[in-house]
């Protein structure tokens, strides 16, 4: 947390928006959709995916390692033209890298309720967690201009009939949908107090602004006490930024219900 007399939360508060399409396209291909269509990347090409028989399952901690080494999530989102790289070629990237490297891994394709676009992810079936799936694309915009995250690979969290969420890899304290729903709580709780302390801090800084308080005097101690308040707010925002972040991870489905997940390993 910064200095009492300017309070910012470095990398400020982010929303991420993650550019989903789906793509329709003639060519025969090795995956299809629920609908039965061929799913594609963004050059309008089949998906592939390169399977080892050698690959297996790995335990959580071997799948965020390769997750975290993995550099597909910061290739750029292109939406359209001859080098398009949409969700669908994410998903294939990091498949296809995983089984390269001995790790069984899913391509999954979500759909949602009353929207024609869906998404592409990954999914992994880890021997002590179980069923796992991965985020990685990054088709993202944010709100501030002053820092960006480093990464992009997040867990999704997907219950039929619930909508879409992810959290960055590195926050994913567990696998529970319902954890999701309590880190989403605990982020706007967060921002809320974030604005109120920034709103508290400027009045605060204001009020001493050219301003010398006789040691010992009334005034003093109020402003000693304010700044004693000022203090304690910081580190609650402190503790809760340890918790949640200071990037908020959200998918342009977030308010998107999810129909359907079909696994293609």
């Amino acid at each position: 947390m910064p200095d009492i007399l300017r309070a910012v939360i470095t990398g400020g508060v982010l929303l991420i928006v993650t550019l989903i399409i789906f793509i329709s396209c003639e060519s025969a291909g090795f995956l299809f959709s629920v609908d039965g269509k061929v799913e594609c990347g963004g050059d309008g090409e089949a998906i592939i995916l390169n399977n080892n028989p050698a690959a297996i399952n790995p335990t959580y901690e071997e799948l965020i390692a390769f997750i975290r080494k993995d550099t597909t999530d910061s290739k750029n989102y292109i939406e359209n033209g001859p080098g398009a790289y949409v969700c669908a070629d994410f998903a294939e990237e990091v498949h296809n890298n995983a089984e390269a490297a001995g790790i069984r891994a899913g391509w999954v394709g979500v759909t949602f309720v009353g929207a024609d676009e869906g998404h592409a992810i990954n999914a992994f079936e880890t021997i002590d967690e179980g069923l796992v799936y991965i985020d990685c694309t990054n088709g993202r915009s944010t709100q501030a201009e002053d820092s960006k995250p480093q990464s992009w690979d997040t867990v999704a969290y997907i219950k039929t009939g619930m909508k879409y969420g992810i959290i960055h890899i590195e926050r994913a304290k567990s696998l529970q949908y319902d954890y999701y729903l309590e880190y989403e709580k605990a982020w706007h709780e967060y921002k809320v107090l974030l604005k109120l302390y920034n709103e508290e801090v400027d009045k605060y800084n204001l009020e001493i602004s050219g301003k010398v308080y006789t040691i010992g005097s009334p005034e003093e101690q109020r402003i000693n006490a304010w700044k004693a308040g000022l203090d304690e707010q910081e580190e609650i925002l402190n503790s809760l930024e340890d918790e949640v972040g200071n990037y908020w991870y959200e998918s342009e489905y977030a308010s998107y219900v999810v129909d359907n997940v079909l696994i293609h390993w």
